[in-house]
């Protein structure tokens, strides 16, 4: 009797990383349905295109995307956490974002925090990462939540590496 094993790895690509934020993306196009229309199809595209490219060079943690009011996320809130690579979790379909939550009074905005990755690289190779961005971020602190608390939801995967989403829920 006889036995054999296979070792398969996949490298990580700007393909994998197009993959996935076409997914986040997706989540930020039905927004833009059920709020009436924000965010615009500019800021989804900036925001795309920004992710993809934390996403490639593996230096992201989080991201959340939705309404601020009075300096606190609404309900009306979408947030990524960037998954180890190889985990197993299955790739899940985007979509199911709460309709006819409240925003009146509110923004759209995004907040990214990043990975120690990102710490780890050299102020150039950092600027040449933002250099491919369509917008440079500031420095800030993470808004809290105008109520209720964050559960992970869905899956978006490829290449071995992901985000993991999680919503609001009330309490």
């Amino acid at each position: 009797m006889s036995s054999y094993s296979t070792t398969d790895t996949e490298a990580f690509t700007i393909a994998h990383a197009r993959r996935i934020a076409s997914k986040v993306a997706t989540d930020l196009l039905r927004f833009q349905s059920l709020y009436n229309g924000v965010p615009s199809d500019a800021t989804i595209n900036d925001y795309e295109k920004e992710i993809v490219e934390f996403l490639r060079h593996d230096c992201v943690d989080t991201v959340t995307y939705g309404f601020k009011r009075d300096g606190k996320w609404t309900e009306a809130v979408v947030r990524y956490r960037a998954l180890s690579g190889g985990i197993l979790v299955s790739d899940d379909d985007p979509g199911k974002i709460r309709p006819r939550l409240d925003v009146a009074g509110a923004s759209f905005t995004s907040f990214l925090s990043y990975s120690n990755n990102w710490w780890s690289k050299t102020p150039a190779e950092r600027q040449a990462i933002e250099n491919g961005c369509p917008f440079q971020r500031t420095s800030g602190t993470e808004p809290p939540l105008e109520s209720g608390y964050w559960t992970e939801d869905l899956n978006y995967i490829a290449g071995g590496r992901g985000l993991g989403r999680s919503t609001v829920r009330k309490i």
